[in-house]
């Protein structure tokens, strides 16, 4: 079961920096997706939120065309995908950047303002020589 709730997504560490948080069943100890609201391996719902790598690789994508400005505006392409943390849980985001033809790259998250406050998790592709810190790799433009 899953809750649309997008304000508990991030925290910051202690260099100020955003980190993606998922949840964790205190009674399995399974790590699962961040809009879990129980456990789908033993049904708990003694759920904690824990910080994830924020790094994984896209496991299917499909761009689709949004009119982000209204109807009466430009229509962009948005590339919607599920990402399967190096965590273990897949979630549901957007890539930012283009989604090369064989998207075997990985992938790391990064936070962009929400319309309605905070911050909303994407991702984009690492840089395939990526052996810098995290926090150093840009996103794909």
């Amino acid at each position: 079961m899953n809750q649309h709730n997008t304000e508990q997504l991030a925290s910051t560490t202690a260099t100020g920096a955003p980190t993606l948080l998922i949840r964790r069943c205190g009674t399995c100890n399974k790590l699962l997706a961040p809009l879990t609201v129980a456990c789908s391996f033993c049904q708990g719902f003694d759920l904690e939120w824990v910080p994830s790598s924020g790094t994984g690789s896209i496991v299917s994508w499909k761009v689709t065309h949004r009119y982000p400005h209204g109807p009466h505006g430009e229509l962009l392409p948005s590339t919607k995908a599920i990402v399967q943390l190096d965590d273990g849980p897949w979630v549901y985001s957007t890539i930012e950047g283009e989604v090369p033809p064989h998207s075997d790259r990985p992938v790391r998250v990064q936070f962009q303002p929400s319309p309605v406050g905070g911050a909303f998790p994407v991702f984009g592709i690492r840089p395939s020589d990526a052996v810098a810190a995290p926090e150093t790799w840009p996103l794909a433009g």
